[in-house]
């Protein structure tokens, strides 16, 4: 009899002893969630900083800087393409005839020195005197892969860096020289700027057919 009844006690402790392990568990399990469910509250009210880039990949095109200060303001007179002769230019005197190469930044109301840059890493490939310009710089540079040649003219001759020198985007090539004078020619102050389509050398300032043009690209459109 004894032994039954010990058998029935143990067993009784047993239930009890799960009972109560079954019910600290769930107040365990309980805790657990309620700590997890604070911090996900926590964590959602912090705020939030989204970075968004867009165009990351920026192409060497947007990438190339103005040839001189005021670039686009300053073209006033003659554009890409724009059609001269001597009794319809808005200069005066006129001594050319055709479609302008390239486009002209006006400076005459400047008396200071006036400087030209790279507009990309590039490589003299001519600085010299050229008939109609005065002064003349050609960079040969890579504008998105392709070569093209970039023609700087009116400039001082004895400021403008030499043939086969290496320069890199922004740097210093040289300055204008005194309007009307021999160093630009006889021409006004300002900076004859023209990009050619390929890698040849060509000085000429206008051409006389509209087609003719296709040898050469329209400065604007690289700075858009």
């Amino acid at each position: 009899m004894k032994k039954y009844l010990f058998s029935y006690i143990m067993f009784i402790l047993i239930i009890i002893g799960l009972v109560l392990f079954l019910v600290e568990s769930d107040k365990i399990n309980n805790q657990v969630n309620s700590n997890v469910t604070q911090i996900s509250s926590v964590q959602n009210t912090q705020p939030v900083t989204q970075t968004v880039v867009s165009n990351q990949t920026v192409t060497q095109v947007n990438d190339l800087t103005f040839p001189i200060d005021q670039f686009k303001e300053r073209i006033t007179k003659k554009f890409f393409g724009t059609y001269v002769t001597p009794q319809n230019s808005p200069i005066s005197p006129e001594r050319f005839t055709g479609h302008h190469t390239g486009v002209d930044i006006e400076y005459q109301d400047v008396m200071g020195d006036v400087s030209v840059f790279a507009i990309t890493d590039g490589t003299v490939i001519a600085s010299q005197w050229v008939s109609g310009y005065g002064g003349v710089i050609i960079l040969r540079v890579k504008i998105a892969g392709v070569d093209h040649n970039v023609l700087y003219g009116h400039l001082w001759s004895s400021s403008m860096v030499k043939i086969g020198y290496g320069v890199t985007r922004g740097e210093k090539m040289g300055v204008f020289s005194t309007g009307y004078s021999a160093e630009t020619d006889d021409e006004r102050r300002h900076l004859h700027f023209s990009v050619l389509s390929d890698n040849r050398i060509d000085y000429k300032g206008y051409v006389q057919t509209k087609s003719e043009l296709s040898g050469w690209i329209d400065p604007m459109t690289l700075y858009k």
